[in-house]
């Protein structure tokens, strides 16, 4: 399974959840990390813009889990280890002491907002290494728009159906030039 590691990565807060729908809860751990470039190729960006001080970033994936191991050989007895729904929610930052990424985690797992509560009390605003565990998506075979075309299933009486090409001319705004 591929994984993406952030380095320099912190809570920046947590976000626990009940949806009413589901009736089940979850939680949105918000971090900041380095603006690395091996998060930059995994993830297709280019190269922030000169004088662009923040701006969203494409991108979400399933994740299946993470690791949160703090740095300094002393802390790593508090490396936080949660199952994980989504990762997503990408920003870029500009700083006087770096670029910055930030993003959120989703997950389901119960009690995730306490143990993120208990590191941050142990860890706080310290930082680590993050791994993410995330399900590769498949490559989609996408046919060209004339094979689309040719394939279209027929009406009932054989004739073809209609497409946005060929009813290109047929719409017309009332009153209009």
């Amino acid at each position: 399974m591929p994984k993406l590691i952030f380095r320099g990565a912190s809570i920046r807060f947590v976000d626990l959840r009940y949806d009413e729908k589901s009736k089940a809860t979850y939680t949105k751990l918000n971090f900041t990390a380095q603006f690395s470039e091996p998060v930059r190729e995994a993830m297709e960006w280019g190269e922030p813009p000169e004088g662009l001080a923040t701006g969203n970033l494409d991108g979400e994936m399933n994740a299946s889990h993470f690791i949160l191991t703090p740095n300094g050989s002393e802390l790593k007895q508090h490396e936080m280890q949660l199952g994980a729904r989504t990762i997503g929610a990408f920003q870029f930052v500009r700083s006087d002491d770096g670029n910055k990424l930030r993003f959120q985690i989703v997950t389901s797992v119960d009690g995730a907002a306490a143990l993120a509560e208990q590191y941050l009390r142990v860890i706080g605003a310290g930082e680590a290494q993050l791994r993410v565990n995330y399900e590769q998506q498949e490559e989609l075979d996408i046919a060209p728009a004339e094979e689309a075309q040719e394939s279209l299933e027929t009406s009932e009486g054989g004739a073809p159906l209609a497409s946005a090409a060929t009813m290109g001319g047929s719409h017309q705004k009332k009153g209009g030039k």
